[in-house]
């Protein structure tokens, strides 16, 4: 499935996936070949300009250090990433195999350095208990706990989600790196849904948001949302019977969820595969209903697109929500080899789903990954070539789709992750205050996870 770019501030982000690793390495080993500095590990390999760098972060260069498994890459792991209270940065790692019951949770500080008030020097590791385990497990469901995602808790700590047993599970982390026994069953809530979680937020009540989807691939990907009390409890009134069914497509899944000043909330789903890629946009009410005519506003907006193939992002901007991509008429190049022609756009709308104003056009060309981040009146695009996740191009823009020369050198932004482009590799970039990003690369070689800070 590919993500799409998309609203005011785009930035891209590769989907997060797993880097070969194995459990049993000591997590204070350092990385084969790499020097250790003033008992650190050496600046992260990221080559950031030096406009954009953050110089709070470890003098701009970031930081780099081990991975919580070994180096053995016959096993994926699963990383995630968030910005919680105090502007730490959260990183997850967890088995994607889900063949164990814990998962190891790592804590920076805004200056790139391990977070002392966070578990033992940083790091916590949270198991999840087997009684949690479904009664019936999907067939062929893998035994452990998958953690996909993770959002900021109100008051700080986190909000950790994704598959245990094959069914979806979410668990909430103290800041100080502790499961909270208040929540659901001890820090755990282990729901009656097939799946994996993907995508959660909290909203200003406690109440928690997630969606997810089926363990599906291909055409039958179904994707779903939920809602949970603050304490961790399945609100069955909730959509049917506790969930609300979500657009789906070819290899679809949520790649955001956001709450509108009303409480309706926008789901972005992203499907397609082979050059082939869409994006699916639903608003349900606080109940988890539909928004009555919203999915027969957006056909009707695609429609007059014309667009075979779309990539974007979407976030919520006052009373609505903004949409920025990239699309083109056919789904793929026409013949192979060729290069269409394509399109970017940056569409506003009222939470009805109804155009608030003109579509803006401007020049583009399809990428792989891209997000989004609103940025005042301006909107930061990311964007990397899907062969190469870890070429990273940040681009600014103004409502009216052309460039801003104040950002970086004339408005555009090079980053590139460490390692060479033919090694696996995912980049995650989270939003770690209202000037500054944080980009998270994890890769096979030598088990490293490198961050850097970006100023906007």
């Amino acid at each position: 499935m590919r993500r799409a770019p998309a609203l005011a501030l785009l930035i891209l982000a590769a989907a997060l996936t797993g880097w070969g690793a194995s459990q049993g390495s000591s997590r204070a080993a350092s990385l084969a070949g790499t020097p250790s500095v003033s008992g650190r590990m050496a600046p992260s390999g990221f080559v950031v300009g030096r406009d954009i760098s953050e110089p709070l972060c470890n003098g701009g260069r970031g930081d780099r250090f081990s991975g919580p498994f070994g180096n053995r890459q016959e096993e994926v792991v699963t990383v995630a990433s968030a910005t919680i209270a105090g502007g730490s940065t959260l990183i997850a790692f967890s088995s994607g195999y889900a063949n164990k019951s814990f998962a190891v949770l790592d804590s920076f500080t805004p200056r790139c350095a391990r977070d002392s008030g966070f578990g033992a020097d940083g790091s916590a590791t949270i198991t999840i208990p087997a009684s949690l385990r479904p009664a019936q497990p999907p067939a062929n469901s893998p035994e452990g706990l998958s953690l996909d995602v993770l959002a900021a808790r109100n008051g700080g700590g986190a909000i950790v989600a994704g598959s245990y047993g094959g069914d979806w599970v979410v668990g909430e982390v103290t800041g100080g790196g502790q499961l909270d026994p208040l929540f659901a069953q001890g820090g755990w809530s282990a729901l009656p849904f097939e799946g994996e979680v993907t995508a959660v937020f909290e909203e200003p009540s406690g109440r928690i948001i997630i969606g997810g989807n089926e363990h599906a691939s291909g055409c039958c990907t179904v994707n779903w949302a939920a809602a949970l009390s603050p304490s961790g409890q399945l609100e069955q009134a909730f959509g049917k019977h506790g969930r609300a069914e979500l657009p789906t497509g070819e290899d679809s899944g949520i790649q955001r969820l956001a709450a509108e000043p009303n409480g309706d909330i926008l789901a972005d789903v992203g499907h397609g595969n082979m050059g082939c890629w869409g994006s699916s946009l639903a608003m349900l009410t606080p109940s988890g209903e539909p928004e009555p005519d919203f999915a027969q506003r957006l056909q009707r907006f695609w429609r007059a697109q014309g667009f075979g193939a779309f990539i974007g992002d979407t976030y919520v901007e006052g009373e609505g929500f903004t949409l920025i991509g990239t699309g083109q008429k056919p789904c793929y190049d026409e013949p192979p080899g060729s290069t269409a022609r394509a399109t970017g756009l940056i569409a506003h709308f009222r939470i009805d789903g109804t155009p608030a104003g003109p579509t803006v056009r401007f020049p583009s060309q399809m990428y792989g990954t891209v997000q989004a981040f609103p940025d005042g009146h301006d909107a930061i695009l990311a964007e990397s070539p899907y062969a190469d996740g870890a070429d990273i191009a940040l681009t600014a823009l103004r409502p009216d789709g052309s460039t801003d020369p104040r950002f970086a050198a004339r408005g555009q932004a090079r980053i590139r992750a460490p390692g060479s482009s033919a090694a696996p590799r995912t980049v995650s970039i989270t939003r770690a205050s209202s000037t500054e990003l944080v980009l998270v690369s994890t890769g096979f070689e030598n088990n490293q996870v490198q961050l850097v800070a970006v100023r906007l």
